[in-house]
């Protein structure tokens, strides 16, 4: 028989080999249909599970591994969320009643918004406690204008200072520092009446003292030039001002009609970061009021900037 012929017998009796076992194979599945693997039941089996979601299965993998993966039983679930939110809630009432034990503290801290009200000054300008050093600086200080409070320990500016005639431009602060001072302004500027008004605050380190300051500053309105006259007598505004170092109230002013509220401490060198200022107004109308708002928030919420309005009371609060 030649070779070709030979391969071709080959080949008829592998198909036949091959169709017979396929035939063995339909009969063994039809006569027991248990052994099938049905999309159907796969469908039913994840309808019937706890959990709603949607799941792509593999055929070849069986009903029996398809439930030991994916069945999540129904009372673990739940278990598992009410533990979740009891341990929440616990833990919510522990912060609560550790926040009220601190609140009850005894431990000092600054109001969120200190006004001034009832502020008063004991200056008989004999520096009394001052000795030394100290005193003899004291005694030029006096002679440049200020007061003494003995009972705060602070020199402050009288309102018909020498000073009120020097009027404000900023090149007194961008020359400040050859002076030895080193402090963070805000300046607040709007129109009312016809002129251009402009309240700054200061605080920080005046050479060997630490303080702060509050201004009034006018000019005609539209006027070009960077430079401001200091508010004359029926300029000025009542005011006050509360000076914290940390949580410590550190010296307070006022209220009383002024130009120029200041307070100064000798000595006591403190970085204008630690010191937070409560500066209050008690504005005489609402039109000023109004205009002293809207140049707070042109600030546009500067970081460490708060104020409270109450009626024609505003206080500012910086950190």
């Amino acid at each position: 028989m030649k070779s070709g012929k030979k391969k071709t017998v080959i080949f008829a009796l592998i198909a036949v080999v091959i169709l017979a076992v396929a035939a063995v194979a339909v009969y063994l599945i039809v006569s027991n249909p248990d052994n099938a693997v049905s999309n159907d039941g796969l469908v039913e089996d994840f309808t019937k599970a706890p959990v709603v979601t949607t799941i792509v299965q593999p055929q070849e993998k069986t009903t029996e591994e398809t439930t030991e993966t994916t069945t999540v039983p129904e009372t673990t679930t739940q278990s598992e969320e009410e533990s979740y939110i009891e341990q929440f809630l616990a833990e919510a009432e522990t912060y609560t009643t550790k926040v009220e034990v601190t609140t009850q503290s005894p431990k000092p801290s600054k109001p969120m918004f200190h006004v001034v009200t009832d502020g008063t000054v004991t200056d008989d300008n004999s520096l009394t406690g001052l000795t030394g050093v100290a005193k003899t600086v004291g005694e030029v200080v006096l002679a440049a204008g200020f007061r003494y409070d003995k009972e705060q320990g602070i020199f402050y500016s009288e309102s018909e200072s020498f000073q009120r005639n020097l009027g404000y431009t900023s090149l007194y602060d961008a020359g400040a520092a050859f002076f030895g001072m080193y402090y963070d302004t805000i300046r607040l500027k709007f129109n009312y009446d016809k002129y251009d008004w402009m309240i700054q605050v200061w605080k920080g380190r005046y050479g060997i003292t630490t303080g702060a300051e509050v201004g009034i500053y006018y000019k005609k309105e539209g006027t070009d030039v960077d430079f401001y006259a200091c508010a004359d007598d029926d300029a000025k505004i009542t005011m006050s001002f509360a000076l914290y170092k940390g949580d410590e109230l550190y010296m307070t002013r006022g209220p009383e009609p002024h130009w120029w509220l200041t307070g100064f401490k000798l000595f006591d060198m403190i970085s204008p970061e630690e010191l937070t200022l409560h500066a209050t107004f008690f504005m005489d109308n609402v039109e000023m009021a109004n205009a002293l708002e809207e140049a707070i928030l042109d600030l546009n919420f500067v970081e460490g900037v708060n104020y409270q309005r109450l009626g024609l009371t505003m206080t500012i609060v910086w950190n």
